[in-house]
């Protein structure tokens, strides 16, 4: 980061009113954390400068101007730094001629090799400035290029400083390559837990268990890193830095700032530590940290944030949701999704006036997606009503009231669903993490083998049958871990017994009094009826002419398949063991024991037993005399006798014949 901040001039108390001459100093450091008050070698440059002005009191700063590299490379600071900056200035002729470049020393100017740093001082010089080095055996004298002796001086100097980068960047190659071997002997002996303090290179959720040699998890900051991930779906990062920041939340990485700011945020959400990936020399290894963040919603948010990115219109929030069942109304006939579609047309002002006076009305129409579309068998084409303002029908309205007055279950305990969850969400974390573990493994078979390809050779058998069996394996691994997600997915949808019945059907009639058609509410009672399960199935008839009653509305529980997670209908049990006045309960444990028997059996079967296979359809085709088939039976007559009798062939000869 180059800066070049204006100051007072530091050199007012012994500077001659009458002098002519200027200087500048010129300030580096490497990397970002020597920039902090108590790492930094900053101040020792800055009081080196003035040291130096008080022994040269016929120079005093030009401008009160600072050069300074902060976080910049020696061997890159002419073209991205500051210095970079001096040399345009210099060739501008903003800089007045014969002024001293103030530098602690040769290695913080430049440490690139030695004829480039050759090539630089005499830049310098041709400019018509000098230059001055402030430690060290040069003692502050001014080389202005002209002096016996400089050349040969200046590159041992820089001799000097080029070797002491390449030797540090060869300490630090081989410090990560060890590191890098470490990690592929599941070796971590080089983490270090944080024992109170931050700054370890690794994420701020995890800590390290130095006597397991393993990495766990901190709860309350993994918590944190969720919830965020799940505002982010719908969320962006402003948003969500001001909700933390209104509830004081403070930055759980310890940084700079109290709070976590957007730009963390932004960066968090892109980190795919989360995943459990840890990339080390643009190698991935997948098992290394414990993951947090599933791939499925890792992948929602990140095209979430694209889709923020690339719209072009107004916020979300600010659009009307048409569909207020969005995503969880479907086509009874196929199970599809329905869309709901805005139409204009022409109607009579006066409603049942024929030839009368006209305007345009809109109007909302429900379509099956697949029938509309006929991307599938689904064989309905017409469409029901969602809203016709101008015939007084507002079925949105309708399906609000059956939620209303559905009669849902009370006895499900809190106790039992959450602990349902937690075992299924333990199990999902299980079988991601040795998922994660299997993929590592295949990784480390492919480098091999990259290896062997590169030396002319083949990987050995015994090395592609064990890549072979962890393929397998991961396989396998991946069936569960989808199992267990799905899993989740149904408990989440079941409501538990937080006063089911009271709390939807509150909720249902404050909606309809007081936010129905508020734009931000209705997308939060769309995410709420999705959250409690609720499925509404759309029965459109065929026939369009006994409009406006070829439809009708079904709401119930929705049923989903335990492996693909897709809708399969509405399981009505408990609506109708109410009906018939059944014990609910009793109901309830039925249907539990049923579900874990059919899971059993569907693990085994790799699919959904509760539900038929699709039935194979033949095609039959129409049987000719042109056919290989018609020509074998037609020469075979004995055949022909027995399965037409004799008329029937002879007359069947002479049509072909003819």
């Amino acid at each position: 980061m180059a800066k070049t901040p204006r100051k007072t001039s530091i050199s007012e108390c012994k500077a001659n009113q009458s002098v002519s001459k200027f200087s500048v100093s010129y300030v580096r450091v490497s990397s970002a954390k020597q920039t902090e008050i108590d790492k930094t070698g900053i101040t020792r440059q800055e009081k080196a400068y003035k040291k130096w002005l008080l022994h040269h009191p016929e120079y005093r700063n030009f401008d009160g101007i600072e050069f300074k590299d902060l976080g910049v490379s020696g061997r890159k600071n002419v073209k991205q730094g500051a210095l970079g900056l001096f040399l345009k200035k210099a060739e501008k002729g903003e800089i007045p001629p014969n002024t001293c470049l103030v530098v602690e020393s040769m290695s913080r100017l430049t440490r690139d090799v030695p004829i480039e740093g050759i090539k630089l001082l005499i830049r310098i010089w041709e400019l018509g400035h000098n230059i001055a080095f402030t430690q060290g055996n040069w003692k502050g004298e001014i080389l202005s290029g002209r002096d016996n002796g400089v050349i040969q001086k200046v590159a041992g100097a820089l001799e000097a400083a080029s070797y002491e980068w390449e030797d540090k960047q060869a300490r630090v190659l081989e410090y990560h390559t060890e590191c890098l071997e470490r990690l592929e002997n599941d070796d971590l002996s080089f983490y270090v837990s944080r024992k109170g303090r931050s700054g370890r290179m690794y994420p701020f959720w995890l800590d390290f268990d130095e006597d397991i040699n393993k990495f766990k998890k901190i709860s309350e900051k993994v918590k944190l890193v969720q919830r965020i991930f799940k505002m982010a779906e719908t969320m962006g990062a402003k948003k969500i830095h001001h909700i933390l920041k209104k509830e004081e939340i403070n930055n759980p990485a310890n940084g700079k700032t109290k709070y976590l700011s957007p730009t963390t945020i932004r960066d968090l959400l892109k980190n795919r530590s989360v995943l459990g990936e840890l990339t080390k020399r643009n190698i991935t290894f997948y098992d290394k940290y414990p993951s947090i963040i599933t791939p499925e919603q890792f992948d929602a948010v990140q095209s979430s944030i694209n889709a923020r990115r690339t719209f072009m219109g107004n916020p979300v929030a600010n659009s009307k949701l048409i569909n207020l069942f969005q995503g969880i109304n479907f086509c009874g006939q196929c199970g599809g999704r329905i869309d709901v579609v805005n139409r204009k047309r022409d109607a009579c002002i006066n409603k049942g006036e024929k030839n009368g006076l006209k305007h345009e009305v809109s109007y909302r129409q429900m379509y099956c997606h697949h029938g509309r579309n006929k991307t599938s068998d689904c064989k309905v084409h017409n469409s029901a009503p969602y809203k016709y303002e101008h015939s007084d029908i507002d079925n949105e309205l309708t399906i609000l009231y059956k939620i209303l007055d559905f009669h849902w279950a009370k006895f499900f305990t809190d106790e039992k669903h959450e602990a349902d969850l937690k075992v299924q969400i333990a199990r999902r974390d299980m079988f991601l993490d040795e998922r994660n573990s299997l993929k590592n493994q295949i990784a480390k078979y492919d480098r091999a083998e990259e290896k062997y390809i590169e030396e002319g050779e083949i990987l050995p058998r015994y090395l592609r049958d064990k890549r072979t069996v962890a393929m397998e394996q991961f396989m396998k691994k991946n069936t569960q871990y989808r199992r267990a997600k799905n899993d989740i997915q149904n408990l989440k949808r079941k409501k538990t017994g937080k006063q089911m019945e009271e709390d939807i059907q509150k909720r249902v009639e404050h909606f309809i009094k007081h936010e129905r058609f508020d734009c931000v509410k209705r997308s939060k009672f769309n995410m709420f009826l999705k959250e409690q399960g609720i499925a509404i199935e759309v029965h459109i008839g065929k026939n369009q002419h006994k409009f406006p009653d070829n439809y009708r509305f079904d709401v119930g529980i929705g049923m989903y398949d335990f492996i693909t997670g897709e809708y399969k209908g509405l399981d009505q049990s408990l609506e109708s063991g109410f009906a018939f006045g059944m014990d609910l309960k009793q109901v309830e444990e039925d249907m539990q024991k049923r579900k874990r028997h059919y899971k059993r059996l569907c693990d085994d079967e790799c699919r959904d037993i509760r539900f038929p296979k699709a039935k194979r359809q033949i095609e039959m085709k129409p049987l000719t005399f042109e056919s290989e088939l018609g020509k074998e039976i037609m020469a075979n007559k004995k055949l022909l006798k027995t399965l037409l009798g004799k008329k029937l062939v002879e007359s069947m000869k002479k049509n072909a014949i003819k």
